[in-house]
């Protein structure tokens, strides 16, 4: 079989996932607007005026812009920015898990931003933010100026239509986007919180490591594959991990989601923000396992495609594989 782009093995190793819309058996604090954290008495904090800007658009404008819609940290307004972007796979099939995927993460950090109350938790909305604009660039260069990833959409969509029409397809998109309304809810338990432990920025700054990793990844796989689509790299990230884009965003989501969790233990509100917490879990695990499993495909692939090639087994021998599934028996 030929070797799959990165995202393609992702977008089909997404399309197999069993997932589960079922929620935790309890959810209680998803019904308030605002966790404990954000409810302890205070004072509102007030911000200056800024001056006007008649030539540009600055980010915290359409970040205010995103979270009139939910001043209060609402879930409800949450789930929709998540969710609704996988609602593109009624459009094209695989629109809901690749310009889907990252308009369900840049919303949510749009919508967090201003509620945020330390520049750790900004950062932590604002890691949301950089992975969905990176992704949606990334997938609008290679769709426009790489021929054989339009080959390989136009396949996926021609399966897709012939096993029936739009509506179909709704399951899964209702499944990818609670996944990616999972993914955000470590937003919750960080924006309103006073303080975040120093085990949770460490873990924070962890994710913006596998930001780093799975974006250089994937621009160096996809230039070195540029009149050489059937080359298989093995220089810069890749010398010392075979699948630097997937292990990088699984550190990502873990990380983000034990930031959010550490959080709460450490302020003491745990057990009143179950449902964001267990939310958080779901997040994480899910697309790890994907990308596990994409990863682990992309293995066996490479070894049936250049298994023979000089250098081969000592480039496996000398390098990790990241995150994959273990060799079934």
């Amino acid at each position: 079989a030929a070797h799959a782009p990165p995202a393609s093995a992702f977008h089909a190793s997404l399309a197999r996932l069993p997932l589960s819309t079922s929620s935790p058996s309890s959810f209680s604090s998803l019904s308030t607007p605002l966790s404990p954290i954000a409810t302890r008495k205070h004072a509102p904090a007030t911000r200056p005026s800024a001056p006007s800007m008649n030539l540009a658009i600055s980010l915290p404008a359409v970040s205010a812009a995103v979270a009139s819609i939910a001043p209060a940290m609402a879930p409800l307004p949450y789930a929709a920015v998540a969710i609704l972007p996988s609602c593109l796979g009624l459009y094209k099939s695989d629109y809901g898990v690749s310009y889907g995927y990252g308009l369900g993460m840049i919303l949510p950090g749009l919508l967090t931003l201003p509620h945020c109350v330390t520049p750790i938790a900004k950062l932590h909305a604002l890691l949301y933010i950089a992975y969905g604009v990176r992704l949606n660039l990334f997938l609008l260069y290679r769709e426009m100026n790489i021929t054989s990833m339009r080959a390989i959409k136009e396949k996926i969509e021609e399966r897709v239509k012939a096993r029936g029409g739009r509506l179909q397809r709704l399951p899964f998109i209702a499944m990818c986007g609670f996944l990616y309304f999972a993914m955000a809810a470590p937003l919750h338990l960080t924006a309103t919180a006073r303080a975040l432990p120093p085990a949770a920025v460490g873990f924070l700054a962890l994710g913006w490591l596998g930001f780093a990793a799975a974006a250089i990844g994937d621009a160096q796989k996809t230039l070195a594959k540029v009149g050489q689509p059937n080359k298989l790299v093995r220089s810069g990230l890749y010398s010392v991990c075979r699948h630097p884009n997937f292990t990088g965003e699984a550190f990502l989501w873990t990380s983000s989601a034990l930031v959010g969790i550490l959080t709460a233990i450490a302020t003491g509100t745990l057990t009143a923000v179950l449902g964001w917490v267990a939310l958080s879990a779901v997040g994480a695990s899910g697309m790890s396992y994907v990308l596990c499993k994409a990863a682990s495909g992309l293995e066996s692939r490479q070894r049936d495609k250049y298994g023979d090639e000089p250098g081969y087994e000592e480039w496996i021998e000398s390098t990790w594989a990241g995150v994959t599934l273990p060799p079934s028996k």
